[in-house]
């Protein structure tokens, strides 16, 4: 084939040249991009954390990194990672005693050094093979939920609420315990699912039932009372018990409430008003008619305002208050 062109002397010439062919050309091309992919895989750093975590199944591994200054450091602190890992996300799990358990089925599969470093630093792998987490959580959980199925077969019928109330106070840590367990397992499943959940739910619906039927009325009289009722209240929730009127004639404890406060300026800085406030707590079984704990609580606080001061000081006491409700009637509820 002739191939023109235009010379410098203002002639053309020619000359023959093959024919070059269309696949050629792409055979060509997809040379070229081949030798540019290696180049491309050729700069990839390896020894980055995670590429090195890349390699493993994370449906069959959880995997945590660590580093340090020497191979012993980057490796203890991939272990101490993963149990802070394992408690930061599942925090009541941590007085179970279940997390030395996890840690001793995890270990240091991969140590290395990142060579472009420019200083010595060492990175390190923890490895749990979930499958092991399982072994160590699931009978635990198996355990707690075959506890639990003892104690409510022993619930009154019909309900006698004080009854049942001491059989969901022994319920009560151990469906805290398994809640917990379950965290930490639903922690370390791929899926993030819970176990057996079906199982655990009627028990702690059970629970929350056989405390609310206990009803406990709130009767505050006083200075800033509305304040006052406020903490009581939350208290008795926290604890899960109900919540009556005095007049429910179905209340089983009453919290009768006189508040008081004092107000009065600082002697020694000027615009500083003091309040005090206080109140007699009395705790008594309605059903008995008996009165089986007193105590006062006093606070004070200071403001520019005298209507702060009042209101501040009467939170507090309010709070100290709701402490000690909540430790004498569970005490009481617990021994009656």
């Amino acid at each position: 084939m002739k191939m023109y062109a235009y010379n410098a002397a203002g002639g053309y010439s020619y000359t023959f040249a093959p024919l070059i062919k269309r696949g050629y050309m792409k055979k060509l091309l997809l040379t070229v991009l081949a030798a540019v992919g290696v180049c491309a895989c050729s700069g990839l750093n390896k020894n980055t954390v995670s590429y090195q975590t890349a390699k493993y199944d994370t449906a069959k591994y959880y995997v945590v990194a660590g580093e340090g200054m020497t191979k012993e450091e980057a490796s203890q602190n991939a272990l101490t990672n993963m149990r802070r890992e394992m408690v930061q996300n599942a925090p009541d799990a941590a007085n179970q005693g279940v997390v030395p358990d996890l840690m001793a089925n995890a270990s240091v599969d991969k140590v290395w050094r990142d060579a472009d470093a420019s200083s010595k630093h060492y990175y390190a792998l923890a490895v749990l093979p979930r499958s092991n987490a399982r072994k160590v959580l699931e009978p635990l959980l198996k355990q707690a939920d075959l506890k639990l199925a003892g104690l409510a077969a022993q619930f009154t019928s019909p309900a006698e609420p004080l009854a049942d109330l001491k059989i969901a106070y022994k319920m009560q840590p151990v469906v805290l315990r398994r809640q917990a367990i379950d965290d930490l397992y639903q922690f370390l499943s791929a899926d993030r699912e819970s176990f057996e959940p079906s199982n655990f739910l009627p028990y702690k619906n059970a629970l929350k039932e056989k405390l609310s039927a206990v009803l406990v009325a709130v009767d505050v009289d006083g200075v800033q009372s509305e304040v006052f009722v406020t903490y009581v209240v939350d208290a008795l929730n926290q604890m899960g018990l109900g919540v009556a009127d005095v007049t429910d004639p179905d209340k089983v404890i009453l919290v009768k409430v006189m508040t008081e406060t004092d107000g009065y300026a600082s002697k020694k800085v000027d615009g500083l008003i003091w309040c005090s406030s206080g109140a007699a707590v009395s705790l008594m079984d309605a059903q008995r008619n008996v009165t089986f704990a007193r105590f006062n609580v006093h606070e004070r606080a200071g403001t520019s305002r005298a209507a702060d001061s009042m209101r501040h000081s009467m939170q507090a006491a309010g709070a100290q208050a709701a402490q000690q409700i909540t430790q004498r009637l569970e005490t009481y509820l617990k021994t009656r």
